[in-house]
């Protein structure tokens, strides 16, 4: 019973925590495959588990590194990720000599090009001081309200020594350990397949489908992209936003349910009171306009007892104002 609980709350960091970035989600994917590939490196206290920090920063490198080559948006505004810079020189130096697959082959090998050396250490800086600084302190702080309420950083790196051979022991070796609390651990370990998706029915089907193809015209990947379609959502978002703009044509005064803030054509965003992600609802009463800035920092957060107490009237009357 208390794992399922332990289950829950990850549960519940995953809809609820901020996500201004992909950071929160990398954290936890590459946390669960290090419980279930590198079980062989964990040490244990009473109360802990620990594992080596720096596969946890292969894992990104991995994870970011088709992303950033395909510039696919990992973050909101106009900000970059803070390690952008560094893996994008790792990116371009490979682009032309066998791309991912010959970056990670030198890194297993410990066969780094002398060239691309010190680009690779800063890297490597970069996303320790990432990682700890950022979704390590804040992930589960909307839950615990305190910082480091699920991972650790234990501060224990060596100083690095460039002249060491860069390979995958050189990261187990030299960038420190993190730890989780055993509860969390053991759902990791028999549950992170299902929270990483690897094992959801979705991707199981997808899986089944694609090897069902005899003529090999499908990828899991887009079988999934079948899986994911659904036919009400921007649908009924459009009919939603289409009536609004017509009232604001009308020279009706729309304002923002959550802010007050008068709502014009070009500043319209239609917002789900109840967040799509959390509750797949696209009724009128839970399609209310927003300032797109507003909207922006409001996200798939559910809104706090006090927000929708203070704007009751405006949620419950609407908020068109002759």
């Amino acid at each position: 019973m208390r794992n399922f609980e332990n289950f829950k709350t990850v549960n519940f960091i995953i809809e609820r925590d901020s996500k201004d970035t992909t950071y929160k989600f990398a954290l936890l994917r590459a946390a669960i495959e290090i419980v279930q590939e590198f079980d062989h490196l964990k040490r244990e206290t009473e109360n802990k588990v620990s594992f080596p920090l720096g596969i946890l920063i292969q894992k990104w490198i991995f994870y970011y590194y088709p992303l950033l080559e395909a510039e696919i948006p990992q973050k909101h505004g106009s900000n970059n990720l803070a390690f952008r810079e560094p893996l994008k020189k790792v990116i371009n130096y490979y682009k032309d000599k066998g791309g991912i697959n010959a970056f990670y082959s030198d890194i297993k090998r410990g066969t780094i090009p002398r060239e691309i050396e010190s680009d690779l250490l800063v890297l490597l800086r970069k996303l320790k001081e990432t990682i700890t600084n950022m979704p390590m302190r804040y992930l589960g702080k909307s839950y615990f309200g305190k910082e480091y309420s699920i991972f650790r950083y234990n501060k224990d790196s060596k100083r690095l020594n460039p002249s060491d051979k860069l390979n995958q022991q050189f990261l187990i070796e030299n960038f420190g350990t993190f730890s989780i609390s055993k509860e969390i651990y053991i759902v990791f370990l028999y549950l992170g397949s299902f929270i990483n998706g690897t094992e959801s029915i979705l991707y199981k089907w997808a899986e089944f489908s694609a090897r069902a193809d005899k003529k090999g015209k499908f990828t899991v990947e887009k079988v999934l992209d079948r899986l994911l379609i659904s036919p009400e959502d921007e649908r009924d978002v459009l009919l939603a936003q289409t009536a609004y703009k017509k009232l604001i044509r009308k020279n009706k005064k729309i304002e923002c349910v959550w802010s007050g803030k008068k709502v014009e054509e070009k500043t319209l965003n239609v917002d789900h009171v109840i967040p799509f992600s959390i509750w797949k609802n696209n009724d009128l009463w839970n399609l209310l306009p927003a300032h797109k800035d507003i909207n922006l920092k409001k996200k798939d957060k559910i809104p706090s007892p006090e927000l929708i107490t203070k704007r009751s009237n405006k949620i419950l009357l609407g908020n068109i104002r002759k």
